[in-house]
Formats: C-alpha cells, structure tokens, sequence
C-alpha cells in the first residue's frame, strides 16, 4: 500500500510517505509558518525522493487535529483534494493519539493550546483506544493519576504513516474528512464574549 500523510498541525510542516515500502519524508524548519504555500511543493518533493507520481498513492492521509486551527484546515483541503481528484480514499489520524505511538497501558497524551490549557486523550491499552479527548487546564491535566506524555515537534513521520497505515488497514477511510477541534477557535471566542 502506497500512502501519502500530512502534518500541518503545529509550527512544523510534515508530509512524509511510504512508497514500495521504502520511508520518504520533508519537514519545515522552526517556526514557518507557511504550510499553504509549502504543502503542494513538499507533497511534489517527497514524491520526487520516491521516483513516483500522485496517482500511485494508494490512500492518503491527514492529520486532523487538534492543534493549530489554520493548520488543520491547510492539511485536511489538501489531503482531501488529492484523494477526491484521483479517486483515492482517505484516512485521518488523531494529533493525540499520534503523540501517544508506541506507548503502552492507560496514558495520556497533551498538546499545548496555550493560557495554561491543553488538548488532552486518555487511552488504554494503546493509542488506538480512546477513553476520552477534550480541552483542559494544567491542574486539570495533572489531576489523573497516570503518565502524561507531551507532544513535540515535529511529529515522527514513521509513526504518521504507522497510524495511517493502520487505519487504512482496518478500512476505518473517512468520506467527508473533517478537523477535530476541542475548544472555539479565538475569534469565535471574542465573538462569543468569552
């Protein structure tokens, strides 16, 4: 299976892919904030590294969030566009539990949302299995009884295609891919009078 997957999620652009089994990836540097106008060209130089073209991906994937509200909307149209252009199905992968990859046994997972709140998951057994996925204060977050594990970034782009991979596998494909948002953006805040 040949999958392409996306990360605009954070500060850090990441599309990496697996193509004939082989890794291929590119990732901004620190603080670019450009994911729109690097995501296209990047999606073309990983496909350059691999000697492919577009249409020999089999399944694409993108990270849907949470994270960055711009973010998750650069990645998710691109991805979705690509998959409804060449007819190809769709796979999302949870920021959270992209955090959480490998690990074993009840955990949690946070990304930083800034003002001392977090977009946080608990899960058990692994990262497939979710108890619970909201927006919390740090005292909030440190309250469980359990390891918290923080995000960093940039993502692993093994561990993208591995989630991605996995969920193709198990036929879990999206037919409207969507961003997963935990908390109103900040001006909806300000709107709201909150």
């Amino acid at each position: 299976m040949n999958i392409l997957a996306i990360d605009s999620t954070t500060d850090r652009l990441v599309v990496c892919a697996e193509i004939d089994g082989a890794f291929f990836q590119k990732k901004s540097g620190e603080d670019v904030k450009r994911h729109n106008g690097l995501i296209v060209p990047y999606v073309d130089d990983v496909l350059a590294q691999a000697g492919a073209k577009i249409a020999e991906i089999d399944v694409f994937a993108a990270v849907c969030g949470p994270g960055s509200f711009t973010g998750i909307r650069v990645g998710v149209a691109t991805a979705k566009a690509f998959a409804l252009a060449l007819g190809k199905p769709v796979v999302a992968v949870d920021a959270l539990a992209l955090v959480g990859y490998g690990k074993k046994g009840d955990f949690i997972t946070a990304i930083d949302a800034r003002n001392d709140n977090f977009y946080a998951a608990m899960f058990c057994g692994d990262c497939t299995n979710t108890v619970w996925e909201k927006s919390v204060t740090k005292t909030e977050l440190l309250s469980y009884n359990v390891s918290v594990t923080y995000q960093t970034t940039p993502v692993n782009g093994r561990d993208l295609i591995a989630l991605a991979k996995y969920r193709a596998e198990k036929g879990l494909f999206e037919s409207n891919l969507s961003p997963v948002y935990l908390k109103k953006s900040q001006a909806e805040r300000m709107k709201d009078g909150e």
